[in-house]
């Protein structure tokens, strides 16, 4: 399977989308729910690296489903479309069905057809503001400012520093479709995961293929706080 990718290798890619609703960005997850997923985190690996590279993946064997983060958004596209035709039998019961899934931000600000999620500034922690810049993958980097009408790529978390907003935000289950007016059932406040939050694609943006994909039956559960950690040794970021 794909070797791990040795952050700083991999260019950031950012845009900018003056359409979007004011005081907000969109982030494109870079997160796969594999659901039916009976195989090791080896073989997951190996199936999901047909299509790209894979940064990390985890696998819950009890439940029978994984979460595996591509390098970028641009793999994980690939990596959807290409499980979603798979067609060898042997693989299928190892990785029966592949979904979107959010590994940054507020569960209920993103639409799970597309993997695209519009978040409101003010939602983010400031754990999540440090990570949108210090991510080794994903994010803004450091030399950008954090403004509304930003498109970035979903920037990893680091476990063990600092609350996310995905940590705190509400749980939204499979019987839930956030891409409906009105939103998923029991929302609260401002997140409503519905139109509110729902922007169209991108207008007159630089290139960068295949942020949609086709529709999907039902939404993942949530992901687990994977992200980047860091060795006190060392201070080099490890993966998990």
């Amino acid at each position: 399977f794909s070797p791990a990718i040795p952050p700083g290798t991999v260019s950031k890619w950012t845009d900018y989308d003056p359409s979007l609703l004011p005081n907000s960005i969109r982030v494109l997850s870079r997160t796969l729910f594999v659901g039916g997923a009976n195989g090791t985190e080896a073989e997951l690996r190996q199936i999901l690296s047909r299509f790209g590279q894979v940064q990390t993946c985890i696998v819950n064997r009890d439940k029978r489903h994984a979460f595996v983060k591509m390098v970028s958004r641009e793999d994980a596209v690939a990596a959807k479309a290409g499980m979603e035709g798979l067609k060898d039998p042997d693989m299928l019961s190892k990785a029966r069905q592949v979904k979107w899934g959010v590994g940054y931000g507020p569960r209920e600000c993103c639409d799970y057809n597309t993997g695209i999620s519009v978040i409101p500034i003010d939602a983010l922690t400031q754990a999540d503001i440090k990570w949108m810049h210090s991510a080794p993958y994903g994010g803004c980097g450091e030399d950008k400012k954090l403004e509304p009408g930003l498109v970035v790529e979903e920037p990893d978390i680091e476990i063990g520093h600092g609350v996310s907003s995905k940590a705190i935000s509400r749980r939204v289950n499979q019987f839930d479709n956030p891409g409906k007016r009105g939103g998923p059932r029991g929302g609260r406040g401002g997140f409503d995961g519905g139109s509110r939050f729902r922007q169209p694609e991108p207008r007159n943006h630089s290139p960068r293929p295949n942020v949609n994909t086709q529709n999907t039956l039902g939404v993942p559960p949530p992901v687990p706080g994977f992200g980047f950690q860091f060795d006190l040794g060392n201070g080099r970021p490890t993966y998990g």
